[in-house]
């Protein structure tokens, strides 16, 4: 019995060997796939990033940068953040005004209506959010502008009424339940025009990124006129055939 058996284990651990085998294989065939995509990543313009693979830079970005630092994907997405956070900020300090029983209401309408420019920016900023096309490219470059020009608004809005129309000597905002900030007219001008004009320069620089980051992404001349061309064929074709239709049914009356 004994020796009948050995001969069947021997078939059974051949027929074994070729599934084996075959795993073995399909397991090598997907290693070797996800090098080649991992490589083919690397290759992209993705790097190493601890145990992560940061996907932030492709062929055309890979060698421009945010700040010396970041790559220059991830400084204009930090861009984007911070136009969103200064519109916010810009927002709740001008609403804070309204705890001040000494500042008018006007002033703060006014600067809701200077701050709408911030909106839009921040609009502009979600719509790239959404989708990173060249069309949404084109409007945070748009966006920087819109929050150069409300930041500056709004200082020299603030300016002007300190000087001119705020009547003390001292603005105290506030109330027993936030607390009291003090500072005198000149106090309040010189702060809001530092803050605003560090925030113009900086986003001065931001516009520098945005336009390397949309200059890379363009498509070529080249392609988009061959684009045009094959359109304009198109078109071309497509008159021909419509003439021909429209010939036809004469040629057959006659």
């Amino acid at each position: 019995m004994a020796d009948e058996e050995a001969p069947m284990m021997d078939e059974m651990m051949m027929e074994d060997k070729p599934e084996d085998m075959m795993e073995e294989k399909m397991m090598e065939e997907e290693e070797e796939e996800e090098k080649d995509e991992l490589q083919k990543k690397l290759d992209d313009g993705a790097y190493a990033c601890c145990c992560c693979l940061c996907e932030c830079s492709n062929v055309k970005t890979k060698d421009l940068s945010c700040c010396c630092i970041f790559p220059i994907k991830c400084g204009v997405l930090l861009i984007g953040i911070i136009i969103l956070a200064i519109t916010l900020f810009v927002f709740l300090e001008i609403f804070y005004q309204l705890l001040n029983d000494d500042i008018h209401w006007w002033y703060v309408l006014t600067g809701v209506v200077l701050a709408a420019t911030l909106v839009i920016a921040s609009a502009f900023v979600i719509v790239f959010f959404t989708e990173d096309d060249a069309t949404s490219r084109g409007k945070l470059f748009t966006a920087c502008l819109l929050v150069i020009i409300g930041v500056a608004l709004e200082a020299t809005w603030a300016a002007c009424y300190f000087v001119f129309l705020y009547k003390k000597d001292s603005v105290t905002t506030g109330n027993d339940g936030v607390g009291f900030i003090k500072a005198t007219r000149k106090q309040e001008v010189v702060i809001t025009l530092y803050i605003a004009t560090c925030i113009c320069a900086l986003f001065a620089y931001f516009i520098c990124v945005i336009n390397q980051y949309v200059d890379a992404l363009k498509e070529p001349e080249e392609e988009m006129m061959m684009e045009e061309m094959m359109m304009e064929e198109k078109m071309m074709e497509e008159k021909k055939d419509e003439m021909m239709m429209e010939e036809a049914p004469a040629e057959m009356m006659e």
